[in-house]
């Protein structure tokens, strides 16, 4: 590195390779401008009174101060700071660019003296302090650890930020790859959850009240794939980011009559039958999940309609295999992603699965941690154990966005602890004029699917969540402690209501040795003579309010999704309010 108090000489060989001339020019390190105390902060091979040796060589001097008798070549530089030298062509003939001429490096001929900061406060010879650590820095110029060090809190950087950023696709990559292990490995099979999904299955915030269907369809392999499916069912088609290709229900494009529908593959060229609904994914992977509902207290006609299901690749369609379908009921199957370096290897296999596109305009966030598709990612062992570090610290960022918000739009009433699970009013994150990636890493790390008609606010259709993970007090939710939450009469619903219970490290439904953590309006919960219902959170249930308990875990935290099926008006404009949860001493 040169120093503006350094003296530094630049010899230029004879015969510079130049048809017109050659230049000198130094900057300030700092600014990238051109040093203050010269007029000219350059030299030339037509500058006049330019001195050559015998060799025809010319030697250019730097420094604060100019050798005797060596004016006409000396270039002046501040003392104040670091400086970079910018030598131009002009006309560059062969010789330069087959590199048999070469210009040599500048050599210095005394050391700096060090002096004190500018007035502009630039990085001079100091210790920047961060807490981040401490970068120590001569003349403006980072020393040799201090730049290790830098580079890797870059990298440490985009790595938390690429967690975050890429939380959406690393759910779906897990969901697919928690089917395929289960056992949905080929078009024609079919998942059921007959007796409803309990919480033997790892699965981000499901409810306990919907009969749930559903594949991981993989266009890559398959093609393009027809689906048929009855009335009467609610769900649709999603890409790996989470965004709706075809809706099924009464809001779908189907509008809750069923039919054939048809998903192509991002490259896909051949014709489009008639007949069908049609969408062209932009990825190979799509989620499709269905939802049916109970018929009075029963699973039976929704897993009837689910079992008229058919699912087969277009190229098959003149003789369609027969339908496998698996119950999912009180099996474990894992579907989250992890909070460790095997996130990256999994992004970076994605990655390589997927068109290029999957990743629209953040591709270099990936490419600077080593993800490239196309390139194997094989990072060194210090790089490793650095995204290791990484994905800890990227995890700890999505719990306290999800967690923990200080986002005030999530914040549902101003006097109450209950928050929208799904924040903002858009299925895409752009309601702010771009993509929200908080809003987004907030909900795809607790929650998995997403459709227009989750966050449209109709009354009387669709559904609407609030998730709480606080106490009246403020505090977190312990799973030692005893807990009651009132919901005042008349709850705002066409249809039902539920209160569901989570693990707060899985984000599933809170394993505690019951089927199903939650009550709702099907289980029948005690009512007060007034019509509000008392729920009660603890280890123990408390005597005589067993119907209306659901039990904690010591040890873990938890937090509640209290849902909302086709609610109404009083709902909306908020004149009806959940209680705060709130401890008994």
């Amino acid at each position: 590195m040169i120093y503006g108090t350094n003296a530094a000489t630049l010899t230029v060989p004879a015969n510079a390779p130049v048809k017109q001339y050659w230049s000198a020019t130094v900057y300030d390190r700092a600014t990238h401008a051109p040093v203050r105390n010269a007029r000219w902060p350059s030299r030339s091979s037509q500058t006049p009174g330019l001195q050559t040796n015998t060799d025809g060589s010319v030697d250019v001097y730097f420094g604060p101060k100019a050798p005797t008798g060596k004016e006409s070549n000396w270039i002046p530089t501040s003392p104040d700071g670091g400086f970079e030298v910018l030598f131009r062509f002009y006309g560059p003939e062969k010789p330069l660019f087959d590199r048999t001429w070469k210009l040599p490096d500048i050599e210095k001929t005394s050391e700096p003296n060090v002096r004190g900061k500018d007035s502009q406060d630039w990085i001079g010879s100091e210790t920047v302090q961060t807490r981040f650590g401490d970068f120590e820095f001569k003349n403006g110029y980072p020393t040799p650890e201090a730049t290790d060090k830098l580079y890797e809190l870059r990298t440490f950087n985009r790595a938390v930020e690429s967690y975050l950023h890429f939380v959406t696709i690393m759910s779906m990559f897990y969901m697919q790859k928690g089917l395929n292990d289960f056992g949905l490995d080929a078009p024609n099979k079919f998942l059921i959850f007959k007796r409803l999904l309990d919480a033997r299955s790892l699965y981000l915030t499901p409810n306990t009240e919907s009969v749930y269907g559903m594949q991981f369809l993989d266009l890559k392999r398959d093609g393009a794939t027809i689906i048929e499916a009855p009335p009467g069912l609610l769900g649709g088609f999603s890409t790996i980011w989470q965004q709706s290709l075809i809706g099924i229900g009464p809001t779908g494009d189907d509008h809750g009559k069923g039919g054939k529908f048809l998903l192509s593959p991002p490259d896909y060229k051949g014709e489009v039958p008639a007949g069908y609904f049609t969408a062209k994914s932009p990825t190979y992977g799509v989620w499709f999940g269905v939802r049916g509902f109970l018929v009075n207290g029963k699973a039976d006609e929704a897993v009837a309609l689910m079992k008229t299901i058919r699912v087969y690749p277009l190229a098959s369609a003149g003789d369609p295999p027969a339908m496998i379908f698996l119950n999912g009921s009180g099996k474990e199957i894992d579907t989250i992603f992890p909070d460790t370096y095997e996130y990256f290897e999994s992004l970076a296999a994605l990655v390589e699965k997927e068109p290029v596109d999957v990743i629209p305009s953040d591709r270099f966030l990936l490419a600077s941690i080593g993800i490239e598709k196309g390139k194997s990612f094989a990072p060194d062992p210090k790089t490793k154990q650095l995204l290791a570090e990484a994905a800890r610290a990227g995890a700890a960022l999505a719990r306290a966005n999800t967690f923990a918000s200080r986002d005030p739009m999530a914040r549902v009433y101003p006097d109450r602890r209950w928050e929208w699970a799904f924040v903002g009013g858009s299925a895409t994150w752009d309601e702010q004029g771009y993509v929200n990636v908080d809003h987004r890493a907030a909900w795809n790390y607790g929650a998995t699917g997403n459709s227009p008609a989750m966050v449209e606010r109709t009354v009387g259709s669709g559904s609407q969540y609030l998730m709480a993970t606080r106490d009246a007090s403020g505090a977190f939710l312990d799973g030692s402690k005893n807990y009651r939450f009132h919901l005042p009469p008349n709850i705002p619903v066409k249809l039902f209501w539920s209160a569901v219970v989570y693990d707060a490290l899985s984000r599933s439904e809170l394993q505690n040795g019951e089927q199903f953590p939650s009550v709702s309006q099907y289980t029948g919960p005690a009512a007060n003579t007034d019509g509000s219902v008392d729920i009660y959170f603890s280890p123990q249930a408390p005597k005589g309010k067993e119907k209306n308990w659901i039990k904690t875990v010591p040890g873990k935290g938890w937090f509640p999704y209290l849902r909302f099926y086709s609610p109404t008006e009083a709902f909306f404009d908020k004149t009806w309010r959940p209680d705060d949860i709130i401890e008994m001493k």
